[in-house]
């Protein structure tokens, strides 16, 4: 009983810091320029699959990374954008299949720095595409066996990505899906 309690406990605070931060930023109307500061994308994308290593080895992903030579360097809120990029890494760990490969891939173009979390499992069913980035949207589907989640995960993505004046998309098909967005670079 103390376990569920703890659990329950976690997945509200969860909650409670996730609505906390989507009403400061529709609060701010995006994100101030004072919030923001130069970083490198590539030691965030790092830094955060540090994180998720435990889990990683549990369900025995392959984990690919492509990301240049040199540091691609942003300006952004770098708390923000790598809450972004836990989120969806958080996401790939858990709907990849057992033995799969994720792909984590940073490339410039055309101005913009884009970054790509790619997984192989259970693929977000058609129908329910147009709405994966909606407050509370969870699919009843397989994909959705995460009963910690409360649906505002990709909403907070969406919300952060488009505080910085940027976009983010997704693909779900044939046991593969990618979501990627874009930041301005930095020099």
């Amino acid at each position: 009983y103390l376990q569920i309690v703890s659990d329950e406990t976690k997945r509200l605070s969860r909650l409670v810091r996730s609505m906390l931060d989507i009403s400061q930023l529709q609060s701010e109307g995006g994100i101030p320029e004072e919030k923001k500061i130069h970083f490198d994308l590539e030691e965030c994308c790092g830094q955060v699959l540090i994180t998720f290593e435990k889990k990683i080895e549990d369900k025995q992903l392959n984990v690919e990374v492509d990301m240049p030579e040199h540091p691609v360097y942003t300006f952004a809120n770098e708390d923000y954008i790598t809450q972004v990029i836990y989120n969806l890494t958080d996401n790939a760990v858990k709907f990849a299949a057992p033995g799969s490969c994720i792909i984590v891939r940073l490339y410039k173009d055309e101005g913009k720095a884009y970054v790509s979390i790619k997984d192989y499992g259970e693929t977000i069913p058609p129908e329910d595409l147009p709405f994966i980035f909606d407050r509370f949207h969870k699919s009843d589907r397989s994909r959705s066996l995460d009963k910690d989640g409360v649906g505002l995960g990709l909403y907070l993505v969406k919300s952060i990505i488009n505080s910085h004046d940027e976009d983010i998309a997704v693909k779900s098909e044939d046991g593969m899906t990618e979501f990627v967005f874009t930041l301005p670079l930095a020099e």
